[in-house]
């Protein structure tokens, strides 16, 4: 599939270890470029042991210039239902991430290729 144009995304994760396992799995994706700062996109994964991750998730969506796609490895229904209401792009299940699924993700959040299927909050 073409893309109409190359999507920057920035990833972020607790730790550098896992920002860059995130960041490997969209390298390869059609029409994805990851980038350290000013990307179209976020990428975060959300970790069950961070402590973190919630203030990174504030940040991120407190200014809206950029669309979230949040990645977690798992989540009760009371902090899905926090995440949505921050107002992120898509959330994806850690353990069911597919190439597929990521790609669809982050070009839905850019708003670039309209012709994807519009994903739901949950994938």
């Amino acid at each position: 599939m073409l893309y109409e144009k190359r999507i920057t995304v920035n990833v972020h994760a607790g730790d550098e270890l896992t920002r860059a396992r995130l960041a490997r799995r969209l390298r390869p994706l059609p029409g994805v470029d990851v980038v350290r700062e000013g990307g179209e996109v976020d990428v975060l994964f959300l970790g069950r042991d961070d402590p973190s991750a919630g203030d990174e998730l504030h940040r991120l969506t407190r200014d809206g210039r950029t669309p979230v796609v949040v990645v977690a490895e798992e989540l009760g229904e009371t902090e899905l239902m926090a995440i949505t209401e921050y107002g992120v792009a898509s959330v994806l299940w850690g353990e069911r991430l597919t190439s597929g699924r990521l790609s669809r993700a982050v070009h839905n959040a850019a708003g670039c290729c309209p012709r994807l299927p519009v994903l739901t909050a949950l994938v």
